[in-house]
């Protein structure tokens, strides 16, 4: 069988969004994995910059010369604006023949073949309309409606992501299967002769800290998170409030404790929200905004941390949660959309629009020193659960139904 697989994301975005993370470990676990198929990569691009990142796809596989091919074509914005418009030519005439095509990022490129994949992460853009722009809203609802109709068989990150596109595509339920991300392996919990102390000065971190990680725009939420921080500040730090709960144990006084809130993440659209709240906290000094960095530095941040706290509204999935996670690190999140499909402790979650219950959690769980080696288990133990390697497995699972379609 010959599977194609849309790579256009990771050509013209890399790693630096989701899409493109999971678009690169797919590939590279299925072609580990696969011993029998050959993999056409196709993908119309208009910048060489993220070449590099097929090209070690490419040099790492192990498996026979064969099994892998490429067929990439170089364009420009202008011209790849009217091949989206027009559907002309279909890649097929530019030398691309696959059994069956993959496109992994909800988007369909110009094409003869009959046997699609979609693969759709999440429809926060109808969901929640109010965190886009209505230019996006109107264009991508009706095409990846479309593409959802097109598609032969749909992937969805998530059980969440699924029941939203049975609600709002009307798409028949055994058309859609889903399939669970993961970690990549680089997100492990360091040993101590592993952690880097030059790091936390690097970001100008110099107490204990609250970590949160993704994008900053108004999906992620960080200006309730803000709030909450500011009610912990107040509440059980300064007043020494005692915490404690029946299923956690014994609490203790916060008082002579203190804590930073370090939130990693690139400044997405909408952002000025999430600014205005820090600009006006009276903690502000110990708010860090560290912004992108690399999967090294990221991993001896969550390794450093003493909390992940994940207060997105919405998911298709939730990457950062499992890094967290996969990282031994302790983490609350919002009990919406996919996350509780991530965290199986209902007693980690909490209602992302309620910035006491976030703090109170806050506060509970970092007085439990004494369970602090369990808690990291629990979540090592909870990551267990989602790797590469089934993820690979169950989305080749679904190309050998589709092609037997």
């Amino acid at each position: 069988m010959r599977i194609g697989i849309d790579i256009s994301t990771v050509l013209n975005h890399g790693k630096d969004v989701g899409a493109g993370r999971y678009i690169i470990n797919l590939v590279k676990n299925l072609l580990e994995t696969d011993t029998e198929n050959t993999y056409v990569l196709t993908g119309r691009y208009t910048t060489d910059e993220n070449l590099h990142l097929i090209r070690e796809l490419d040099h790492a596989r192990t498996a026979r010369p064969e099994q892998l091919e490429l067929k990439l074509f170089r364009t420009t914005v202008k011209k790849l604006a009217l091949w989206d418009k027009f559907g002309f030519p279909p890649l097929e005439m530019l030398g691309f023949k696959a059994d069956i095509l993959h496109c992994p990022d909800y988007l369909i490129p110009p094409t003869f073949n009959k046997k699609i994949i979609l693969t759709i992460h999440d429809l926060a853009f109808i969901r929640f309309p109010h965190f886009n722009f209505d230019w996006f809203i109107k264009k991508y609802k009706k095409l990846v409606k479309k593409n959802s109709l097109l598609s032969k068989r749909v992937i969805a990150d998530s059980n969440s992501t699924r029941n939203d596109i049975i609600q709002f595509f009307g798409t028949k339920e055994n058309k859609i299967g889903v399939v669970h991300l993961a970690a990549e392996e680089i997100f492990r919990k360091l040993d101590a002769s592993e952690l880097d102390k030059e790091i936390l000065p690097k970001f100008k971190i110099t107490k204990k800290y609250i970590l949160s990680v993704g994008t900053i725009e108004p999906r992620k939420n960080y200006a309730t998170l803000i709030k909450a921080y500011n009610l912990f500040k107040l509440k059980y730090l300064s007043s020494g409030f005692k915490t404690g709960s029946p299923s956690m144990g014994s609490g203790s006084d916060l008082k002579n404790k203190d804590y930073q809130l370090v939130i990693v993440g690139r400044t997405g659209w909408l952002s000025e929200e999430a600014f205005a709240e820090y600009e006006k906290s009276p903690y502000k000094e110990d708010i860090i905004f560290v912004g992108r960095i690399s999967d090294i530095e990221l991993v001896q941040i969550y390794n450093h941390a003493e909390l992940f706290v994940y207060p997105s509204v919405f998911e298709g999935f939730g990457l950062p949660v499992l890094e967290a996670l996969q990282c031994g690190l302790v983490s609350l999140a919002s009990n919406t959309s996919s996350i509780p499909e991530l965290i199986h402790d209902r007693h980690l979650l909490f209602n992302p629009a309620d910035e006491a219950e976030i703090a109170a959690k806050i506060a509970e769980f970092l007085n439990k020193d004494n369970l602090k080696t369990e808690l990291s288990q629990n979540a090592l133990n909870n990551a267990s659960r989602f790797s590469w390697k089934k993820t690979a497995k169950k989305t080749l699972d679904i190309y050998r139904d589709t092609i037997r379609e």
